[in-house]
Formats: C-alpha cells, sequence, structure tokens
C-alpha cells in the first residue's frame, strides 16, 4: 500500500528537517512518499526538501492558495490515502501515520481522519492553556457521521458544525473521495469547508487522538482578533453561527470568554505560578480581541452594504497572514 504526505512550505526554517525526519521514520505497513509544495521559500526549505529527497514542487507565494495549493499537492502525489501536514506540525511519535490510515482502512466509508494537537513544550501560558482545551486536543476518539444529505440538513447548525470539525493542521483522506470532493478553492477554511461537503454526502469523518503533532504558535494579540475574524466569516456563511451578531451583545460576550478562559487558566497548574492578576489580564485581552474578531466576522455583509470601499479595506488588513 502507498501511502503520501503533502507538505506546504515557505520558510519553514530550521524545524523543518527535524520535521522531514520524524514524517521518514513512521512506523507502518506501507510505503511512504512525501511530496513538499514551496510557495517561494528563500531560507533554503525547499532545497533541504529536496536534498532530502522529497518531491518539491515550487510555486509563487501569490499563487498559493489554501484549498487549491492542497489539491495541487495530491495530484502530485500517487497514494491511496493523503496525509496532510503543516510545516510547523512535529509528529509526536512513530505512528503518528499508521494511527490515521487503520482508521480508513478499516471502514470504507470514512472519507478523512484528522488528529490530536499539542502544544509544543516551550509554548507561553496562555497558548499552552488554549491548545490543550480544543476538541482537537481530546483524548477522546470520535466519528462523526450523519447518516445521509436529509439526516443531516435537518439537524440544527451547530451540530452539523460539530460534525463537519476537519483541520489539515494533520489530516489523512481517503484519494478516491477527494476526487470526488476536491478542496474548494478558498483563503481560509477549506477544511471545514471539505468536511461539511463529505459528511453531508454520507461519508464519516473521524478524529483520532493516537494521530499527535506538536503545533502551537505564539503569534500576539492581533493575530487572535485576525483568526477569530475570518474563522467567523466560514461559519457565518457555512452554518449561520453568530455568536456576536450585533454590537450590544460584544461586551457580554467578551466577559464570559475571559471568565471562561481566566478559569481553565487556574486549572492549569503551571499557570497557577504567574499570579491571579496576570492570569487575569491574559484572559481578558484575548477574549476581548477574539470577540471582537467574532464580531467583524458575523458583521461582513452588513459592513459591506454600509461602504464596499471601506469594508473591503478592513477585510484586506483582518486577513492578512491567516
Amino acid at each position: 500500500m502507498r501511502v503520501s504526505v503533502v507538505i506546504l512550505t515557505l520558510n519553514a526554517g530550521p524545524g523543518f528537517l527535524d520535521l522531514l525526519e520524524r514524517v521518514r521514520a513512521q512506523e507502518g505497513d506501507f510505503d511512504a512518499e512525501i511530496v513538499v509544495v514551496d510557495s517561494g521559500s528563500t531560507d533554503g526549505t525547499a532545497e533541504l526538501a529536496e536534498r532530502y529527497g522529497t518531491h518539491v514542487h515550487r510555486i509563487s507565494k501569490r499563487e498559493f492558495n489554501h484549498g487549491a495549493t492542497r489539491n495541487l499537492g495530491i495530484s502530485l502525489s500517487s497514494g491511496e490515502y493523503v496525509a496532510l501536514l503543516v510545516q510547523d506540525a512535529l509528529p509526536a511519535d512513530g505512528r503518528w501515520l499508521a494511527a490515521m490510515v487503520e482508521d480508513l482502512e478499516r471502514d470504507e466509508r470514512v472519507a478523512g481522519v484528522y488528529g490530536r494537537q499539542l502544544a509544543r513544550p516551550e509554548a507561553g501560558t496562555l497558548t499552552r492553556v488554549l491548545v490543550n482545551s480544543l476538541a482537537s486536543a481530546s483524548p477522546e476518539r470520535r466519528e462523526q457521521f450523519a447518516g445521509g444529505p436529509e439526516e443531516y440538513r435537518r439537524l440544527p447548525p451547530a451540530k452539523r458544525r460539530r460534525l463537519a470539525a476537519f483541520d489539515n493542521v494533520s489530516s489523512c483522506i481517503r484519494r478516491s473521495v477527494w476526487e470526488e470532493f476536491p478542496f474548494d478553492r478558498t483563503d481560509f477554511g477549506e477544511d471545514i469547508r471539505w468536511g461539511k461537503r463529505v459528511v453531508e454526502a454520507g461519508y464519516k469523518l473521524v478524529y483520532e487522538p493516537r494521530s499527535a503533532v506538536y503545533h502551537s504558535h505564539e503569534r500576539g494579540a492581533l493575530y487572535d482578533l485576525r483568526r477569530y475574524y475570518v474563522n467567523q466569516r466560514v461559519l457565518s456563511e457555512l452554518f449561520g453561527l453568530e455568536p456576536v451578531s450585533s454590537l450590544p451583545r460584544l461586551p457580554l460576550a467578551a466577559a464570559c470568554s475571559a471568565a471562561h478562559v481566566y478559569r481553565l487558566l487556574l486549572r492549569d497548574e503551571g499557570a497557577r505560578k504567574e499570579g491571579s492578576l496576570r492570569l487575569a489580564l491574559l484572559a481578558a485581552r484575548f477574549a476581548a480581541l477574539s470577540q471582537a474578531g467574532n464580531y467583524l466576522g458575523a458583521r461582513g455583509e452588513a459592513l459591506a452594504r454600509l461602504s464596499p470601499r471601506a469594508h473591503a479595506r478592513l477585510h484586506r488588513f483582518l486577513s492578512k497572514g491567516i
């Protein structure tokens, strides 16, 4: 059996060699190939991948698109199953790939599998606590199956969103399903868009915590605003979910979010050493920016009608670097 691993890169940095070595060292009853699609690296990433024996395909930075570039990488691969991995996600052990392949082999109705994400050991306090609180950090395996198109459409929006959850930070998809349902050409959220389409069509998705990667970022407050903005735009479009749909709801949403994050921080043994005041400030800053992002993302269409030019400038600013 042949399995492919597709990695998208742009100036992956010194940790990229460790990633390649861990992918190459994966255990399992399959032959694995590595395909790298590089979007104009200037730090030697593509050359390193070539020296390591991977198949490297170069595109320009302006050609990159979250959905279309992944489609390109898959089209250049040959595996019956194709794992998708971002350049800064590090497989936690030698069974990262095999654990996902086993789910695909076990049930032909499984279209794709996505794995667990763990905060890096050097992650900051807030980053560690937020990553470890995500559904994609749970130790419990989940199967996401609606039964068929009609059953899926009858579900409430929040349930449809949970069943469509998928994450291309670390995933593995069945090639035959991808040929039927390639990723949408989109600047963000290609994974959940794909998840929605395949679950709606009657396939299963599996969250497999035995397949784990270390993946976390220290990107600052502005990134939180931008990330929640683009994420909310996708949730509004696909499921009609708008947790902060009006300006009067924003302070309450921020207060509730701050209280929730503060409680998470207090439950973390390492975080408690930093003092309650610092933890409260961390929670408040994150909550204010993330909920502001939710509000702006939910109100995108209204802002566009009010002032198309101002909305276009705001969208360019808030979607930059995501």
